[in-house]
């Protein structure tokens, strides 16, 4: 604020009511003059002549978009197309005059600076005092940096380049760095910040407000939205969603949406473009409602390959109605997907809470140990005093079966030092027995060893950023053995019945997208595949036969149908780069010679099922799979493909 601005006008303004011109007033005498209809020398002035020579304030209809505030009006630059009054004061060489259209005038509103592009008020009443003072601060800016030693910095490519301290590249950075860290909003106005950052890296950073960092967020979001969305719209042919609930600490549910696809460099995306509240019943009808408005908002109706669920039966209605809402891509083939790792999880808590009993044991022990700090302080001096680096153990928890695995992971490899502390300091029950004995230790190991296959499994299925559909079929295999090999174990035998129950439940019937991810690797091909239906056929004593003519049948239906959708676009793309795999996957049960490693299989004796095949077996269906390499001419792209000896 001016010195003299104090009680809602200036002396300027007082001096101007007294007839007397104000010393930061431009030369009225020309305006006087004009108004008068005379020009400089007292001659009247040629209105037809003047009309759009002068950069002062008039009418006109001369209209703009000031392009950092979105405000209709004109940035004249000297040609506004009406007559103006030239401006005299030397301080508009700083500066651009803005305009705006008031009641059909031409009113210059605002002035940008040259120098720092900042912008100040420009109306004739409030003078230039204020633009002088700006401007000859930023010269003084300019000239101290001017006379700073210049930083140099890196480019991408390597090249140098004089790096130059921009507050608004600050500002945005900041944003990203709240965002990353999840840290509150004040903390771009902390003061402990502020020093940090000035004595640490910049003297010249500034901290700004947390109204300012709001401001900025919301900002930045709604730029990278953008850019999002037409990242989407141009460079994205198809996309994956996955969607489920949370819950937060402050009681309130929001569904998000979230897309998994390719860029146009070949690199797995994954972007959360939704996160609605969900303050109504979890019903079908709500979820559907709140998916399919989230993915028309981002135009992805006619892009969405397949949508990924829970098992919950309101996201079975949810399906029902998204399917011929979503179903423009290829169809509604593979739309519906079961998340594999929560049927991981279904297999293994139905089994693992017959497993309760066993390790309730080491539930009270631990409860024992964290109950009082004095008893975690003793345990830390014991285990400091036999030469074991002390740690914290936790108590897992009901609904989450993983936690009991962590728990065991984490307690046995301590069995020496936490049995003896619990043996000393907990009381004996009947008998002098101890709470902890060397069955209850061997239980809990077997049930660890037991666990490691399916966290193993959930571990690897739930990545991000490198393909899992092809390396399903080897965790459904390598689980269905697993189940296998302790089905007549004495101690989880009454555990295993259930698994393989529900096991059968959910992949009876396999998913076809399984199977063509799995053929699609470049590692297994046809060749790998051969094997698959006959392995499944020994563990599941199911009948999986047709599945091989069947498969192949349906992989050239959909390719077909991108064929025809992409044949174009296919023709003209350039060969893409290799790219190394996350983890080498076991093959062995693949391309193994004998069947040794292989169980007999779920319910041996018993009859053998036969999964839905639905369609699969129909004549028109198999001869489809014969006459595919017909339809391309000579030999297809996907049949050279499939025929092709695997990597």
């Amino acid at each position: 604020m001016d010195d003299d601005d104090s009680n809602g006008h200036t002396i300027n303004e007082d001096l101007r009511l007294m007839g007397v011109p104000g010393d930061d007033e431009e030369d009225l005498g020309e305006e006087r003059d004009v108004l008068r209809g005379l020009g400089s020398q007292g001659d009247p002035i040629d209105l037809a002549a003047g009309a759009g020579d002068g950069d002062g304030e008039g009418r006109g209809d001369g209209t703009g978009t000031d392009s950092n505030t979105g405000r209709t009006g004109s940035s004249c630059l000297g040609h506004c197309g009406t007559r103006q009054r030239a401006s005299t004061s030397e301080v508009w060489n700083d500066f651009d005059k803005i305009y705006e259209m008031i009641n059909g005038v031409n009113v210059r509103w605002k002035a940008r600076c040259h120098h720092c592009k900042g912008l100040l008020s420009a109306r004739s009443s409030s003078g230039t005092g204020h633009r002088s003072r700006h401007r000859d601060g930023c010269l003084k800016k300019l000239g101290k940096a001017a006379m700073t030693q210049s930083h140099i910095s890196f480019n991408p490519d390597g090249t140098l380049r004089f790096w130059e301290y921009k507050p608004d590249v600050v500002r945005s950075e900041m944003c990203r760095l709240i965002s990353r860290l999840v840290l509150p909003i004040c903390i771009a106005e902390s003061a402990a910040f502020e020093e940090y950052i000035r004595k640490a890296h910049n003297p010249r950073f500034t901290s700004v407000s947390r109204q300012t960092t709001t401001r900025d967020i919301t900002k930045y979001f709604a730029d990278h939205r953008a850019k999002l969305v037409e990242s989407l719209r141009t460079n994205v042919s198809s996309i994956a969603i996955t969607s489920d609930i949370w819950s937060g600490n402050a009681k309130e549910d929001y569904l998000s949406v979230v897309i998994h696809y390719v860029n146009s460099a070949w690199e797995l995306e994954k972007r959360i473009i939704g996160l609605r509240l969900i303050d109504v019943s979890h019903s079908g009808e709500n979820i559907a409602e709140r998916v399919h408005a989230v993915v028309d908002e981002f135009k992805l109706t006619d892009k969405t390959f397949s949508v990924t669920l829970d098992n919950a039966s309101a996201n079975s209605t949810a399906m029902t109605i998204l399917t011929p809402l979503l179903s423009g891509y290829i169809g509604d083939m593979f739309l519906h997907q079961r998340c594999a790792c929560y049927i991981i999880n279904l297999i293994v808590k139905f089994g693992l809470k017959r497993l309760k009993p066993y390790l309730e044991a080491f539930r009270t022990a631990i409860s024992f140990l964290n109950s009082s700090n004095q008893r975690i302080a003793l345990y830390k001096t014991f285990c400091t005093a036999m030469g074991v680096r002390p740690r914290k153990f936790g108590l897992d928890v009901d609904v989450r079966w993983n936690s009991t695995y962590l728990m065991l992971k984490h307690l046995i490899p301590y069995r020496s030092t936490f049995d003896v502390f619990i043996q000393t300091h907990y009381p004996k029950g009947d008998g002098n027995t101890p709470l902890l004995t060397d069955q209850h230790w061997y239980i809990a190991e077997k049930v660890l060893t037991f666990l490691e296959m399916f966290y193993d499994a959930t571990c690897v299925l739930s990545g991000v950023y490198y393909p899992t559909s092809p390396l399903i079929m080897h965790h459904i295999l390598q689980i269905a053995n697993h189940l296998d090999a302790y089905e007549n174990d004495p101690l989880l035998r009454t555990v295993v019945a259930p698994m393989k129950t529900k096991f059968l439940k959910y992949w009876r019937d396999i998913p076809l997208l399984y199977f063509f991810a799995f053929i699609l690797d470049p590692r297994a091909k046809l060749k790998g595949f051969t094997r698959v239906p006959s392995i499944l056929s020994n563990l599941s004593q199911t009948d999986y036969s047709g599945y091989l003519t069947y498969v192949r049948a349906q992989l050239s239906e959909v390719f077909n149908k991108y064929d025809s959708k992409f044949g174009a676009v296919r023709l003209q793309r350039a060969p893409q780069p290799s790219r190394a795999g996350k983890k080498r996957t076991n093959w062995g049960m693949i391309y193994g010679d004998d069947d040794d490693s292989i169980g007999t299989g779920f319910g041996a004796g018993s009859s053998t099922p036969t999964p839905n095949l639905s369609r699969m077996t129909s004549a028109s269906t198999l001869l489809h799979a014969a006459t595919t390499n017909a339809s391309f001419g000579s030999v297809s792209e996907l049949s050279t493909y499939l025929d092709s000896d695997n990597l």
